[in-house]
């Protein structure tokens, strides 16, 4: 459970990871799937369905449909998702919004909240563009190549067998078990347990992943979709960790499934309350010394040391960099990205910049 938080967290991957298998065949394309074809412009598209999942709105409509005007989308009272304002002395601004990569109807009223703030920006700036990414199927292909078994064995050579039963089962319940996908190695193997784990035993989908609304958004408004980081960067990082840590997390996804729902739900809840100190709580995931050896421990610190600490460095590296050039810019990643004593929140300030907390609460 401690990973799946992690990644909802902190990688939009996530979102983008079903697609990605498909380019290599292991998938068939879900209906509504994005394609190269028809993937939105980023100037001049439709205007965006609000209250649909991200990845099922219309990416192209005939240019003689009829206007229509949709519903106003109802706010719901404890929806406050983090948001801050970012200045400096010398007039520099951008806002910090942290986002969750999953998610419900919620979301599509969270991006009502925040629009109007970002309708004042240059650009909007997000982990990476993931519409983009399911659009170009050759890079997207590409990007799957180190998760690929290329020595003759399949992932069921790397696990114990009761492990890859019980794994392999798990993913068949999600519909994710077609016969290439064994020719997957561990690391993709520990992604696709837990999005398995999160289709069975959660109601939240990464068809709402707060990213996708956004990029859509500002792709029917015309505003420049900047990347803070890059596909290449987060598919690096994951095909990097070694095979006993991939082990380790689908392990620990496989023996948390029966409270898994409700750990997610508490997740959500806390990022659509806003509640930084909540939040920073869940991201924390601190392993109890009593549950692994010590060199799982060292391979757990490792990981959130890279998934965390050395990313939010970069992001504020980039956050700085636009802010000094005078560019007002939505800077939107995920909400474990801003919490903590190495969360952007804390970097910007220890930089000399006054972060104001306008949505949620407990960051000050």
């Amino acid at each position: 459970m401690k990973q799946a938080i992690a990644c909802l967290l902190t990688l939009c991957l996530l979102a983008a990871l079903l697609c990605a298998c498909t380019t290599t065949g292991a998938l068939p394309p879900e209906a509504g799937q994005t394609t190269a074809s028809d993937a939105p412009a980023k100037t001049a598209a439709p205007e965006t369905d609000l209250s649909a999942p991200a990845s099922t709105v219309p990416a192209t409509e005939p240019a003689e449909a009829p206007a229509t005007t949709e519903p106003p989308i109802e706010i719901p009272e404890d929806l406050h998702p983090m948001l801050f304002r970012v200045t400096g002395a010398g007039g520099e601004e951008m806002y910090l919004f942290g986002t969750i990569h999953a998610g419900d109807e919620r979301n599509a009223a969270a991006l009502s909240l925040v629009a109007p703030r970002l309708d004042e920006c240059d650009a909007l700036a997000v982990e990476f563009d993931i519409l983009a990414f399911e659009a170009d199927r050759n890079a997207a292909a590409e990007m799957m190549l180190p998760f690929l078994l290329l020595d003759g064995t399949t992932v069921e050579d790397h696990m114990p067998p009761e492990t890859y039963q019980a794994a392999s089962s798990l993913l068949d319940q999600a519909g994710l078990m077609p016969g290439m996908m064994k020719q997957f190695n561990l690391a993709m193997w520990a992604q696709l347990v837990e999005q398995a784990a999160m289709m069975t035993k959660s109601d939240l989908s990464t068809e709402y992943a707060m990213d996708s609304y956004l990029i859509r958004y500002a792709y029917d408004r015309s505003i420049e979709v900047r990347d803070v980081e890059s596909a290449a960067l987060q598919y690096g990082m994951l095909s990097s960790f070694p095979d006993e840590l991939n082990l380790l997390i689908i392990q620990d996804t496989l023996d948390s499934l029966d409270t898994y729902g409700e750990d997610l739900d508490e997740l959500y809840e806390a990022w659509c309350s806003g509640d930084y100190k909540a939040i920073q709580a869940l991201n924390e995931t601190e392993a109890d010394a009593d549950e692994y050896t010590a060199e799982e421990l060292a391979l757990l610190e490792d990981y959130h040391r890279q998934m965390l600490d050395e990313r939010n460095l970069g992001m504020r590296d980039r956050a700085v960099e636009w802010m000094q050039a005078g560019d007002k810019v939505f800077f939107a990643v995920g909400a474990g990205h801003l919490v903590g004593e190495a969360g952007l929140v804390t970097l910007l300030r220890e930089a000399g910049y006054t972060v104001e907390q306008l949505s949620g609460s407990g960051a000050d």
